[in-house]
């Protein structure tokens, strides 16, 4: 299925999902045009909640730095949001594998709360986008978003609260080992004043969290590799070989040295010097003297 307005035309992939009211269906599609990157497209057939969106879903409306807002419009009666659509492991996904270690793991925290202020959504649409579920994380640590209308009754009510319990959450997925095992006090300090709401805002958030991410970073530069990561299984691995490898270059070092001995000392029946003996037990030997 083609979808058209205008000069715009977006192939329709596969669909997503249909949102728990049954008024938006999400799909995956492509620009015909392009034919470069993938969309999450938005068909909202319940003209009251499209009359909602338009408010946060038009370019006019919205920052020039909410780049993941592609495109909205009307077509066939149904009104269509279009966003970028990020593709990649999410990030409980990555956290269901355990394998980031605590210094990415501050990584990503800190590049979400990048990403926050760089594109300056709608707190509607940060609201969804703070879904570990909508997090994608790349190879490099990069963090993008993805929108898929999971609580569109509620966008309306959205408040900054609401986002700081997001990013709680986050905080307590991310550094659930830490927080466990009480093994940092600084992110401790962090997760507690998040759970007691003493930051009003994100931006006090992402200050109080930058100054964590320094001093947390700086005590983690001398640790051992922790379990799960690249280099702990090789040190695991190369620890089981050690008998193998202490037995093997003992009997190299034997070898060597037998091979030294026999190469270097001197062999008194090939040597011009030899080796002179003056008596064999009872029997007393003799030099005979050179004749003239």
């Amino acid at each position: 299925m083609i979808i058209k307005f205008q000069d715009m035309q977006y192939e329709l992939i596969s669909k997503i999902k249909t949102t728990v009211s049954g008024n938006i269906d999400l799909y995956l599609a492509c620009d015909v045009k392009r034919r470069e990157g993938l969309y999450t497209v938005a068909c909202v057939r319940d003209m009251e909640i499209a009359r909602k969106l338009i408010m946060v879903t038009t370019k006019q409306n919205v920052s020039l730095s909410f780049r993941d807002l592609h495109a909205s419009f009307n077509a066939d009666g149904k009104y269509y949001v279009i966003f970028n659509y990020a593709q990649g492991r999410t990030l409980q996904q990555a956290l269901e594998d355990g394998k980031f270690n605590l210094r990415e793991r501050l990584q990503i925290m800190k590049n979400i709360f990048a990403q926050i202020f760089l594109l300056n959504m709608p707190e509607c649409f940060l609201y969804e986008a703070l879904r570990k579920e909508n997090i994608i994380v790349d190879d490099s640590l990069g963090v993008r978003f993805n929108y898929f209308f999971t609580e569109i009754d509620y966008y309306w009510q959205v408040q900054e609260k609401d986002l700081m319990n997001r990013v709680n959450g986050l905080v307590h997925e991310l550094f659930a080992r830490e927080l466990e095992k009480k093994s940092s006090r600084e992110l401790m300090e962090f997760a507690l004043d998040l759970d007691e709401g003493c930051y009003g805002y994100l931006w006090d958030c992402y200050v109080a969290y930058d100054e964590v991410y320094e001093t947390v970073l700086a005590k983690t530069e001398q640790r051992e590799p922790e379990p799960g990561r690249i280099w702990w299984r090789a040190w695991e691995k190369l620890k089981k070989f050690f008998p193998t490898i202490r037995t093997v270059l003992a009997a190299a070092l034997i070898v060597s040295a037998a091979i030294y001995l026999l190469w270097n000392l001197p062999n008194p029946a090939l040597s011009d010097n030899g080796v002179s003996f003056g008596q064999i037990g009872t029997l007393e030997i003799k030099e005979k003297a050179d004749k003239p």
